[in-house]
């Protein structure tokens, strides 16, 4: 079968390349004059990693990531308000976005990646999909995978009804160096009125950090934030994130607002399906945008191993539409809880996050290990 994926991130090359293993001829389409992901760190859980099963990817994911074994919510005075543990029968590994990518390509065999080729829309026919680019010739395929982002030209094209939110606040990220972190094994989060501020480990004494703050969207206020804001800005939270906030350098910080996808009811458009972000962009509250896109490749990818052509599709269409929408709910919900900047409601959050049983936070997950993968 030839396939086009529409998209050269994390998602789209996690297709490419076990597709290709099946044997089937793929190219890749990217409209960037690279192949690099914008962002500081990301992590992988097992319930990725457990679907790639015995697959050369998943001991190269192992082995380039930081092996996390809890996850603890403080408040701004580094008070511990909850801590999720993670079964030791787990690996939830975090590294640099754009090793990830790397690995991934690595798996992907021959010249199939074209970038500088933007998509201008798509045709869909019983037999074929044809693909039109804006400087390129059209080409026929017998599937197209929109892998193409939160900003789907694919997903315009085929779903235009489709809506993204804007979810309330922005998010800045850095990683930084030669840091010796209290617990190198533990991914935490300070919750406090201002904001919120994460510091996820990874190999070799590195780690990367996100910053969010409630905002108008495109807020040209914190447009302008560099580090000596940002380390104003946060000046009263513990010292873990004080030194966090000096270790970064003065340039390579990002700023991006935080949106998701009204969840849609199909991926599958004719010979044309949606995954990854494009077809269920989430918040990063669960640390699941990067898993879910890979999850969708694997999946697919065993769906028409197991099915025909059209079976196939349909299946991926059910296993992963109605899972991916508790993923975009469920993260959208912690989402707005953790940026409570009410003075009352930060208090009683904080409150009931302490009585609570650490378990709860843990079972907040679960589900994520019940999806199928064919």
């Amino acid at each position: 079968m030839k396939v086009a994926i529409i998209g050269a991130g994390i998602g789209g090359l996690t297709a490419a390349a076990l597709l290709q293993q099946q044997g089937h001829t793929v190219k890749v389409f990217e409209k960037n004059s690279n192949v690099d992901e914008i962002g500081a760190g990301i992590g992988i859980g097992d319930n990725v990693l457990k679907k790639l099963g015995q697959h050369d990817l998943a001991k190269g994911i192992k082995n380039a990531g930081q092996n996390l074994t809890s996850l603890a919510v403080l408040d701004d005075k580094g008070n511990t308000l909850t801590v999720a543990n993670l079964k030791s029968s787990t690996l939830n590994v975090t590294l640099p976005r754009q090793t990830l990518i790397e690995l991934i390509q690595s798996y992907i065999h021959g010249e199939v990646i074209y970038t500088n080729h933007k998509v201008t829309t798509i045709d869909n026919n019983n037999d074929k999909v044809t693909v039109h680019f804006e400087q390129a010739d059209s080409e026929d395929f017998d599937l197209c995978i929109g892998a193409d982002g939160l900003h789907s030209k694919v997903r315009q094209v085929v779903n235009p009804d489709s809506k993204v939110l804007y979810e309330g606040y922005t998010c800045f990220r850095g990683m930084v160096d030669d840091i010796q972190l209290a617990h190198p094994q533990c991914g935490k989060e300070y919750w406090g009125r201002k904001g919120r501020v994460g510091i996820v480990p990874l190999l070799d004494n590195q780690a990367y950090w996100f910053i969010t703050i409630n905002a108008k969207e495109h807020d040209v206020k914190y447009q302008t934030f560099g580090k000596p804001h940002l380390q104003a800005y946060f000046n009263h939270f513990p010292n873990e994130v004080r030194e966090v906030l000096d270790k970064q350098s003065e340039t390579g910080i990002l700023l991006h607002d935080i949106y998701d996808l009204k969840p849609l009811k199909s991926f599958v458009y004719g010979r044309t399906i949606l995954l990854g972000d494009a077809a269920h962009a989430t918040t990063p509250n669960m640390g699941q945008g990067a898993g879910q896109a890979m999850e969708d490749a694997i999946v697919l990818t065993n769906c028409l191993e197991t099915y025909d052509f059209e079976e196939a599709l349909q299946r991926y269409n059910k296993l992963r539409v109605k899972h991916t929408k508790k993923v975009i709910l469920r993260s959208r919900k912690i989402g707005k809880i953790a940026q409570y900047h009410n003075r009352l409601l930060v208090t009683m959050r904080n409150k009931v996050m302490k009585l609570l049983p650490n378990g709860i936070a843990s079972a907040q997950t679960k589900f994520l290990f019940k999806a199928k993968d064919k």
